[in-house]
């Protein structure tokens, strides 16, 4: 999956996105002056600005939006790149984000990223990224 940005992103957006692929082994791309069509032949997810900060997570497959996550974001820590990381959650969210992600369900593992009344990005038990859920969508999820 790829992770990209609005056209012109702030410095603490392109930050933000760059540890959530340390995080995931998602590959950043900057956007620049690129259509969203212009990736639309992989699955990618689009993070939008809000007063500055990441507020938006919209996931794409085929060029087709397929969920939309409304957070506000705190950015605890550095962190590096590592293991893939599974899904713990039952929600119909954990659901939605595990089906367009492709990361399986909770096992033994040192990264996780934890589904409850927020969005949770863990690595050896330390939380690097939360995300206090607003609102979320699922267009094409079943």
């Amino acid at each position: 999956m790829i992770i990209t940005t609005s056209r012109k992103p702030s410095s603490k957006i392109r930050t933000f996105c760059k540890h959530l692929g340390r995080f995931t082994g998602w590959e950043y791309v900057t956007r620049g002056k690129t259509s969203r069509e212009d990736f639309s032949d992989e699955p990618f997810l689009l993070v939008g600005e809000f007063k500055g900060n990441p507020g938006s997570f919209k996931f794409f497959i085929n060029g087709a939006p397929v969920l939309s996550i409304y957070a506000s974001v705190s950015l605890d820590n550095d962190m590096h790149p590592g293991e893939e990381p599974v899904i713990e959650g039952d929600s119909p969210l954990a659901n939605a984000f595990r089906k367009v992600t492709g990361f399986k369900e909770f096992k033994d593992s040192k990264r996780v990223i934890r589904f409850n009344d927020r969005i949770e990005f863990i690595d050896k038990g330390i939380s690097y990224i939360v995300l206090k859920v607003i609102s979320s969508r699922g267009e094409g999820i079943a």
